[in-house]
């Protein structure tokens, strides 16, 4: 997720962009989508991986003002809680769609961190980058 929003400069759309990829990796893998549900919370405090990610956007958005974020801790949790539980949803509803489903959680995150409806609404309809490439990343 790093390289792929390197060249990223609004937070907003980097912390969405993140997120929306990470929603579609559930279906993409689901190997790794069960040990994101299996131990989700617990990598909200790790070093690596999708975490401190996350944890970077929302700080980013913070002081740049595009997130009215009280706790970044909280905010994080929020992100970190939302990962897993879009999971077991996908997980539990294969006929849902995946990417409709992200985009749907992000633009609710983002209007909680202060980001009007349209606005949101506008981040999540950006082109992601070519979730193959993510693929190659992942292994």
């Amino acid at each position: 997720m790093d390289r792929l929003a390197a060249d990223v400069e609004d937070p907003a759309v980097a912390y969405a962009q993140s997120f929306r990829m990470a929603g579609r990796l559930h279906r993409r893998h689901p190997e790794l989508s069960r040990i994101l549900l299996h131990h989700g919370l617990e990598l909200v405090q790790s070093e690596r991986g999708l975490a401190p990610r996350a944890a970077h956007d929302i700080r980013a958005a913070m002081v740049t003002g595009r997130f009215q974020v009280e706790d970044l801790d909280l905010a994080l949790a929020v992100t970190a809680g939302a990962v897993p539980a879009l999971g077991a949803l996908l997980h539990a509803q294969p006929d849902r769609d995946d990417a409709t489903s992200a985009d749907l959680v992000v633009r609710g995150l983002m209007r909680q961190f202060g980001i009007p409806a349209d606005e949101a609404a506008r981040i999540c309809s950006l082109e992601l980058p070519d979730l193959d490439v993510v693929d190659t990343i992942i292994g």
